[in-house]
C-alpha cells in the first residue's frame, strides 16, 4: 500500500492494524490530577455527596505549583499522569437522546460524582472503574480519571489526560450508557505534549478545550474533493495519480496543535481507535524532541519502512 493511501485510511478512521502504540515514563513525576485525590468515602445521598465535595475542596493541596515551586530540573520535563501514562489531553464528544436518563445513569455508578461547584460530573478510581488496569503500579483510590461535561442537552464530552485513559473509557462506558441513551461520535485530540510545568499549571481541563483553535476534519468533504478532481479525467491512471498527489501532499502539512475527527468506534471497534490515535502521539513525541517538521507523511514513510506502526518510548 503507498503512502497516501496509508494516510487516507488512517484519516477516516478506518486504518486497520492491531498494532498498539506504548510508550513507557518519561522521566519519574506525576502531576496529581484535578483538586485532590476524592474522598473514599462516597454517600448514595445527593447531601452527603455535596458536603464531601466541599471538604475536599477546603483541603490544602499543592497540585497547582507555581512555578518557583517545582523541583529544579523538573520544570521541562515530559508530564506524566498519576496513572502512570504520557499526558496528551483527550475529548470524547457524545450525541445525547435522553439527557435525563444519562443523569439517571451516572447516578447509578459509584465511581461517577458529581462536582456541584464545575458543573461535572467526575470519573473516579474507584468501585466499578477498579478493574481497568494502568500503567502505573500503584494507582491511589479515587483519583480522578476524567470528567463529563454536558453542553446543552445534546452533547456530553468527556475530558481525559491520555489516550490510554480515552480508550479505556470507551470500552467501559459502553457497557454501562444505552446506546440509546448517549453515543460517542467525534474526538478531539491534542497533538502536542506538555512539560510539567505546563501540567502543574493547567487549573481547568475543560477551559483547555474550550479555548484552544481546534481544527475540524471531515473525511467526507476530503473524499467529495478528490470525486470533483478527478470527475473530468478520464484515464484512471492519471485520476489515481492525481488523488495520490493530494493526498501526499496534504500529509506533509503540519499538524495543527488541537484536532477534531468523527470517531467509528461502534462500527470498527477499538483497535481501529487504537491506531489512529497511536499516529498523533508518535508525532506529538517526535515534536517534543525538536523534530517539528515531522509530519503525517513522515509517519506513513516511516511504518512502510518498518512494516508496523512505529512507536516511541522516550528517554529515560
Amino acid at each position: 500500500m503507498t503512502a497516501p493511501l496509508c494516510f487516507l485510511r488512517a484519516h477516516r478512521v478506518r486504518f486497520r492494524c492491531d498494532g498498539v502504540l506504548t510508550v513507557s515514563g518519561y522521566g519519574r513525576r506525576n502531576i496529581a490530577e484535578d483538586a485532590v485525590n476524592m474522598s473514599t468515602k462516597r454517600s448514595k445521598k445527593v447531601k452527603k455527596r455535596q458536603k464531601a465535595l466541599q471538604r475536599r475542596r477546603q483541603q490544602p493541596t499543592n497540585k497547582h505549583r507555581l512555578f518557583s515551586q517545582i523541583p529544579p530540573g523538573s520544570a521541562d520535563q515530559l508530564a506524566m499522569t498519576t496513572t502512570g501514562e504520557i499526558m496528551q489531553p483527550i475529548r470524547l464528544h457524545y450525541d445525547v437522546f435522553d439527557s435525563e436518563q444519562l443523569r439517571a445513569t451516572f447516578s447509578t455508578l459509584n465511581c461517577i460524582d458529581y462536582d456541584a461547584s464545575q458543573r461535572r460530573w467526575v470519573w473516579l478510581y474507584t468501585d466499578e472503574a477498579m478493574i481497568l488496569v494502568f500503567k502505573a503500579r500503584r494507582v491511589p483510590d479515587n483519583v480522578v480519571l476524567g470528567e463529563f461535561v454536558l453542553k446543552g442537552t445534546k452533547e456530553v464530552v468527556l475530558n481525559l489526560r491520555s489516550f490510554e485513559r480515552a480508550i479505556k473509557a470507551l470500552n467501559f462506558f459502553d457497557q454501562y450508557i444505552p446506546r440509546s441513551v448517549a453515543r460517542v461520535t467525534a474526538v478531539t485530540v491534542s497533538n502536542r505534549l506538555l512539560s510539567f510545568s505546563e501540567a502543574s499549571s493547567l487549573r481547568s481541563l475543560h477551559q483547555y478545550f474550550e479555548r484552544a483553535k481546534v481544527v475540524a476534519k471531515d473525511p467526507d468533504s476530503l473524499m467529495q474533493t478528490l470525486e470533483d478532481m478527478t470527475s473530468r479525467i478520464p484515464d484512471a491512471q492519471k485520476r489515481l495519480g492525481v488523488v495520490m498527489q493530494y493526498i501526499e501532499d496534504t500529509a506533509k502539512q503540519p499538524m495543527p496543535a488541537m484536532e477534531r475527527f468523527p470517531l467509528n468506534y461502534y462500527e470498527e471497534g477499538i483497535r481501529s481507535v487504537e491506531a489512529f490515535l497511536s499516529s498523533h502521539k508518535v508525532i506529538a513525541m517526535q515534536h517534543w524532541r525538536g523534530n517539528t517538521d515531522y509530519t503525517p507523511h513522515d509517519f506513513v514513510q516511516d511504518m512502510l519502512r518498518d512494516g508496523a506502526i512505529p512507536t516511541e518510548t522516550p528517554d529515560t
